[in-house]
């Protein structure tokens, strides 16, 4: 098994998630603070929205962590409080590929591959270094299976 993880990625995708929740506990705020609450909501909703804060600045929110085993590719995104988690059986991977990103990225790259047919991508902003690595990973790995029908 093989592991990568990338730090940093989805970062507008993250804050869109933090500001969404953050408005949510806003308007509980309200709600808490016009029922006339009793200190120990109040205090559990000002915990929960540093615990909101904290998650949204923390270096490591936004990770996208890429795991090979010998059956399946585990692509798994931490965007903000949520973890999305996506699984592909390795023999339905074909054209894997490193595609350089266009515009002012300066040479990152994304790994893309197809999967019953349609394009599926994941690790924006690597290197080229980065990329190619994993693209002969995931190529030597679907190898394996490319004799079977």
């Amino acid at each position: 098994m093989i592991t990568f993880a990338f730090t940093g990625h989805r970062r507008r995708l993250r804050l869109a998630v933090h500001a969404a929740v953050l408005l949510v506990w806003a308007a509980v705020g309200v709600a808490v603070i016009a029922g006339n609450a009793e200190a120990l909501p109040i205090a559990l909703w000002a915990l929960a929205g540093a615990a909101l804060l904290w998650n949204g600045g923390r270096r490591g929110a936004g990770r996208e962590t890429v795991t090979l085993t010998p059956a399946l590719l585990v692509l798994s995104r931490d965007v903000g409080p949520f973890r999305l988690q996506r699984r592909f059986e390795l023999y339905r991977i074909a054209g894997v590929r490193s595609i350089r990103l266009p515009g002012l990225t300066g040479g990152r790259h994304r790994i893309e591959f197809r999967y019953d047919g349609r394009p599926r991508r994941f690790g924006r902003g690597l290197s080229s270094r980065e990329a190619q690595c994993i693209v002969g990973l995931l190529r030597r790995a679907t190898l394996l299976f490319d004799g079977l029908p």
